[in-house]
């Protein structure tokens, strides 16, 4: 139960990893009114390092004793997938309010599990795909309702680095399932943000480019969705190209946008062949940047200076502690973060078969 509106909400973080010091503490600071109460890791260098850096009082080797202890009102979980569910459903079982790093589950099954049991105790559980909430993002989609740029009909997202799991230095590093498992839910969640609706279909492909690495180091999908509509997404983490951390472009009936996500620097002269003149494009951001084109013109109508992890993980958690307050907890987001998980399997079994997956319809 939440406690009395005046009292401050108090969340317990259950790993302190580098999601935690760039993300999950950094955005409880930012949200009024939440109290960083408690945190569990079992490394004890680790704990006295983040709770000197972020004033936390109670530390614990692991969720258990800090659930039993420290009875916050919600935990967030930073810990690698394979810990979710028993994290979730422990927390869940003592009555407390879950906010889930993604990716959310290993499996479809328990994410089914895990939705089920919070619905069933009336708590409140969402996983933290935050990208909807960074602002290029949220302006974009805040245009579309309004019918600015027309109907969206065709999405192309794509991310280039050479980022293969042996860089990793964590829990990823063992990763067979990889780009898709662990990235790919960021972008298939915006692609149904975007046409709000989930796709009735996918086809993809993981092809061994590099035998070196047991893993989908290359990722290529495309996903149909109603009323005409598609998406495709091509994710290569061996590319010797140019980084690009996220790029999409959001086909509609009167514009085409564009989204970088990850820092835009650029300085180019192009021909408008409808106007009939040259035009310069330059500009820098570190954090991101949305645009529209229209015959071939671009105009800016988002820029970010910072990156904005930390700060839509903010966001979302204001989201949640506005919802924690209600009578009935909605189930909606935690179903949509499942069916978003089974969505990645899916490609995974499409990339497996060579044929097209249909998806069960919402």
């Amino acid at each position: 139960m939440l406690r009395l509106s005046l009292m401050p909400v108090r969340v317990g973080v259950v790993g302190l990893g580098g999601v935690a010091d760039r993300i999950h503490l950094p955005a409880c600071a930012a949200v009024p009114g939440l109290e960083i109460a408690s945190a569990a890791d079992p490394n004890s260098q680790t704990r006295q390092t983040m709770a000197e850096k972020f004033n936390i009082r109670e530390t614990y080797t692991g969720f258990e004793e800090l659930l039993a202890k420290s009875r916050p009102d919600f935990i967030i979980i930073g810990t690698p997938p394979g810990s979710h569910y028993e994290i979730c459903r422990q927390a869940l079982e003592a009555g407390v309010h879950v906010f889930c790093e993604k990716p959310f589950m290993p499996t479809v099954e328990e994410a089914t599990k895990i939705v089920d049991l919070a619905r069933e105790k009336n708590l409140l559980l969402r996983v933290n795909n935050q990208y909807r909430y960074m602002t290029y993002y949220a302006e974009t989609k805040r245009r579309l309702e309004q019918g600015e740029f027309g109907r969206p009909y065709y999405i192309q997202c794509w991310q280039q680095m050479f980022h293969p799991p042996g860089q990793e230095t964590n829990w990823r590093s063992s990763l067979k399932q990889y780009v898709l498992f662990e990235f790919g839910t960021h972008a298939l969640d915006l692609a149904c943000f975007f046409f709000d609706a989930l796709p009735q279909s996918i086809n993809a492909f993981t092809p061994k480019v590099r035998p070196e690495f047991d893993a989908d180091v290359l990722v290529n999908a495309t996903l149909r969705f109603p009323d005409e509509r598609l998406a495709n997404f091509s994710f290569n983490r061996v590319t010797h190209a140019p980084e690009k951390y996220l790029e999409m472009r959001i086909d509609c009936e009167k514009a085409s946008l564009r989204i970088s996500l990850g820092g835009v620097a650029r300085l180019s002269i192009d021909w408008a062949k409808n106007s009939r003149r040259f035009y310069i494009k330059h500009g820098f951001v570190r954090g991101g940047q949305a645009r529209a084109e229209v015959n071939g013109v671009p105009h800016t109508y988002c820029n970010s200076g910072s990156p904005e992890f930390a700060a839509a993980t903010a966001e979302h958690l204001k989201l949640f502690v506005k919802q924690m307050a209600l009578p009935q907890r909605p189930t909606d987001a935690a179903e949509h973060a499942r069916d978003v998980l089974n969505l990645v399997f899916a490609g995974y079994e499409s990339a497996n078969t060579g044929e097209t997956v249909r998806l069960p319809s919402r």
